[in-house]
């Protein structure tokens, strides 16, 4: 049974993961993981494990959007323009309370430009030197290198055995592994579990993304565009000015 809204009724109640449920999901993902980065230095060690832990379904999902909503636009420079406007305004409260580097909206704008690419150019040797410029380009923004690798791996293996898992599988391993050395090495020589958290948010957080992602069957849900944009600058920016009001000073990172 369908709903008019676009949820599906799938046996005894259960309804099937649509668009809008994702968007819903990278949100409080999206708002706990920036939560756990600018009060990181006051938070206790348990709930900076659950805030890292949640945070990383964030990206994972946010890349598989780009990519259904790319399949799915019908004015590609629209959509770019879009991204590129909410970009640029999402990157003042990004700078002041989160990083010194290019948002994740940035590293979305680059990966939806290779995706263009990789659709128009007909040379694969220039559509690589194109990737490798985009790629190089991402390097100072939120995910960077990885997040642009991400998004095309799932555009290239949409649809395809595996094409939800290898992709998550590469952020796990990439992000995962060397901050299971440091935290591996801090326990050993001291007992310091500082890299827990970080560790929680990709072996915790992306792997959850392979079951949920799993389950996507096409469906929009209620239409978030506008919110999901718009969201993105306000929440740091309240986050980021609670902490001042709290604190008295700029968070630190």
């Amino acid at each position: 049974m369908t709903s008019g809204n676009g949820y599906s009724l799938i046996g005894g109640g259960k309804f099937e993961t649509t668009s809008f449920t994702l968007k819903i999901i990278a949100i409080v993902a999206m708002t706990m993981n920036h939560a756990a980065n600018i009060f990181y230095n006051v938070l206790p060690l348990p709930a900076l494990c659950v805030l890292f832990g949640a945070g990383g379904l964030t990206f994972p999902i946010m890349a598989f959007l780009l990519v259904v909503g790319y399949r799915h636009t019908s004015n590609i420079k629209k959509y770019a323009f879009r991204l590129g406007v909410f970009a640029l305004i999402s990157q003042i409260p990004f700078s002041l309370f989160l990083a010194p580097t290019g948002n994740v909206l940035v590293t979305l704008l680059i990966s939806l430009g290779v995706l263009y690419a990789d659709d128009q150019m007909r040379n694969r040797a220039a559509f690589w030197a194109v990737f490798a410029i985009a790629a190089v380009g991402s390097l100072a923004c939120d995910w960077g290198f990885l997040g642009v690798v991400i998004v095309y791996l799932f555009k290239t293996m949409y649809g395809q055995r595996g094409g939800i898992a290898v992709p998550v599988v590469i952020a796990i391993l990439a992000l995962g592994l060397p901050l299971l050395s440091n935290l591996v090495a801090n326990v050993i020589a001291a007992g310091d579990w500082y890299y827990l958290p970080q560790v929680l948010y990709p072996f915790v957080g992306c792997a959850l993304v392979v079951p949920l992602l799993s389950d996507y069957r096409g469906r929009r849900g209620y239409p978030l565009k506008w919110f999901f944009y718009a969201y993105y600058p306000a929440h740091i920016a309240v986050l980021g000015i609670a902490y001042v009001l709290a604190f008295g000073a700029m968070p630190y990172f």
